[in-house]
């Protein structure tokens, strides 16, 4: 069985429990998070085995992927899904492949080689967020003789860049046309699309605005979930129900004044990534530490902290066109642009938040973050008064660090932040 049908075979699994006993602390918007995950794996099997659709990587170019008819693979997000990877590792360093890479990036390569997942019929390599995710992109369209398209993006906003952008989208447009038959740009699916994604992005932002309470209703494993947004799926319009009905159940609970820990104490910002092969939130709800937000490239757009979304006209001072809209996306992830936005966007974030601490999950191999976390740490000592954690460790690889040791650091750091709370009384 590849990992592509376990994990339909484990979102069947997860519908099912639902239906026989409900877990009360969980989300009741979860059962549609999880119906539209299924449907999504169901459909990139038929195509895979059928070839009845063209796929290709759908990271953060979503919107004119699906609008060209492609359907999407999400190439990192199935990575990240995998949890302990030990067996897609073995199968890079055999391969000759570097295993110092962010986890993300190699093992989807590793995944495809292995035949757990499909690759995509088309590539788009990008270096949106970071240059290592180009580099897989590219290697995975090489290793499976696919054709790749390169598009240089996250350059940071102006009308320079946002032109040079649109521009690459227009020849990804003609490229894909002529490499893939049946695949044609629908401008007007193109706008239904970002319509649709204005409207999560407003749950995003109501949602948001509700982080900032105490108690917060935002479970940590909750705020951790990277949102993928409607284009990511076969049905967008399905995938929004999901949204409104996260955003009506946050707004219920937020209400209700029902927080996620019966005590909360403490307030954390979670950076970057986290490891995936053991849930790291159990140690910090013991000790009544909420963290009701997970800080990543996108974060402050999405959610509306810093930044406006699709249709925001403030940006560039007038209506962008459905491609630039597109582009706008494209150059806004602040793991690609000057290391001074990233920086800044985390600041911002735990201000707005008033968090008491920082984890700054430094994850090797990631070019575009890990270096930043010494900036981070000093500058929220100096301007916020909070203390930062540089937690070191992989995503997927549990040999790396075991799971104990990074227990054992996030213990000391909620006693340290725990200190200085006293000090400041």
């Amino acid at each position: 069985m590849t990992w592509l049908e376990r994990e339909i075979e484990r979102n069947k699994k997860r519908l099912a429990r639902i239906e026989a006993s409900p877990d009360k602390s969980m989300l009741r918007a979860n059962r549609l998070l999880y119906e539209m995950e299924l449907d999504f794996r169901l459909a990139q099997l038929d195509a895979w085995r059928t070839g009845n659709r063209p796929m290709a990587n759908i990271e953060y170019a979503t919107l004119v992927i699906n609008a060209m008819g492609f359907l999407g693979l999400d190439l990192m997000g199935a990575a990240d899904r995998t949890r302990l990877a030990s067996e897609y590792f073995d199968i890079i360093r055999a391969k000759g492949f570097p295993d110092t890479a962010c986890d993300r990036t190699i093992v989807c390569l590793a995944m495809c080689i292995n035949e757990d997942f499909p690759a995509p019929d088309l590539v788009m390599a990008h270096n949106t967020a970071c240059h290592m995710e180009l580099t897989s992109f590219k290697a995975i369209g090489e290793y499976f003789n696919k054709p790749v398209f390169t598009l240089n993006g996250g350059l940071g906003a102006n009308e320079d860049t946002l032109s040079f952008v649109t521009d690459q989208l227009e020849e990804f447009i003609e490229f894909a046309e002529k490499k893939i038959p049946g695949v044609r740009y629908d401008e007007e699916r193109m706008v239904e699309l970002i319509e649709i994604e204005c409207q999560a992005a407003e749950c995003l932002h109501q949602v948001n605005s509700l982080r900032r309470l105490t108690p917060c209703p935002l479970s940590a494993l909750d705020a951790f979930r990277l949102p993928r947004m409607p284009s990511y799926y076969p049905e967008p319009r399905r995938a929004l129900s999901y949204f409104k009905a996260w955003r009506d159940e946050m707004l219920e609970k937020a209400e209700h004044g029902i927080g996620a820990l019966e005590n909360e104490q403490l307030r954390f910002l979670w950076v970057v990534t986290g490891p995936f092969y053991f849930n790291p939130f159990m140690v910090l709800a013991r000790r009544g530490v909420a963290v009701p937000a997970l800080q990543f490239g996108w974060m402050p757009r999405l959610f509306g902290i810093k930044y406006q979304i699709y249709g925001d006209e403030s940006e560039y001072g007038r209506r962008l066109s459905p491609l630039e809209e597109q582009a706008r996306m494209l150059n806004s992830n602040s793991w690609a642009v000057k290391g001074d936005v990233w920086v800044d966007d985390c600041l911002d974030v735990a201000k707005d938040l008033r968090v008491d601490g920082i984890v700054y999950y430094v994850q090797i191999g990631c070019t575009a973050s890990a270096g930043l976390g010494r900036l981070v740490a000093e500058r929220s000592e100096a301007e916020l008064g909070i203390p930062t954690l540089l937690l070191e460790g992989r995503q997927l690889d549990a040999q790396f660090k075991k799971q104990e040791e990074c227990e054992a650091e996030l213990e000391a750091f909620v006693d340290l932040c725990f200190d200085w709370k006293a000090r400041e009384r």
